[in-house]
């Protein structure tokens, strides 16, 4: 049994201090009759604790028209506030992301939503989460149906017929890394400077300039 020193939310079962965050793979083709079976849209959102391990909060997939996926991605969004939320670049996002702006803007809902550059090699997408996950901080609950689809397609993955699940827990490794500290930066401020004084006289404009250290 892991304990969790922050205290547990006893209705999600998770740590109450999580940061929620989210990440999307939308099908790169509507479902239409006759043609090829599309890819899955899936929504997944994350939550990180006060010692960055990583939980799995909650899930959507379906093969879905886009319309329906972006219902269900504001859903998640107004029922777990994430900080952000990627989604992967290039055509598929030029494509919805003026229909996800033109909802948020209907529903009220708003999320910050951040493009991840597109990567041909599936492998080197998930190795920050296979990091992760290689050290035991990824978490997954016991008993939902959707968490052993994901888990399903991690364990199969490379070689699986659908990789939309861990496309997404790609997106969110590589997001969370590359995530600035949201902490806004203290102003730098530099002395006040009386004109003719001895100080005045003695600066140089190299003051300023940064030391370079040796090792």
């Amino acid at each position: 049994m892991t304990t969790f020193t922050n205290g547990i939310d006893l209705k999600r079962g998770l740590p109450l201090t999580l940061r929620t965050y989210g990440a999307s793979d939308y099908a790169t083709m509507e479902p239409q009759r006759g043609k090829k079976e599309p890819d899955f849209t899936e929504h997944g959102v994350w939550g990180i604790d006060s010692i960055g391990d990583l939980y799995a909060c909650d899930w959507w997939f379906q093969q879905a028209e886009t319309d329906v996926g972006i219902r269900e991605f504001l859903r998640l969004c107004r029922q777990w506030t994430p900080t952000r939320w990627w989604n992967e670049g290039g055509i598929i996002d030029k494509a919805i992301k003026p229909a996800i702006r033109k909802e948020m803007r209907a529903k009220n809902c708003f999320v910050h939503l951040v493009p991840m550059p597109s990567l041909q090699d599936k492998t080197v997408k998930l190795q920050s989460f296979h990091s992760r996950a290689t050290m035991g901080s990824v978490w997954f609950p016991m008993g939902p149906t959707w968490a052993e689809h994901v888990i399903d397609q991690l364990v199969k993955f490379p070689g699986g017929r659908w990789d939309d699940a861990a496309d997404v827990c790609g997106l969110i490794g590589r997001g969370l890394d590359q995530m600035f500290d949201p902490r806004p930066k203290l102003a730098e401020t530099r002395a006040q400077l009386v004109p003719f004084t001895a100080k005045w006289l003695e600066w140089r404009d190299d003051y300023d300039k940064p030391k370079v250290r040796y090792f």
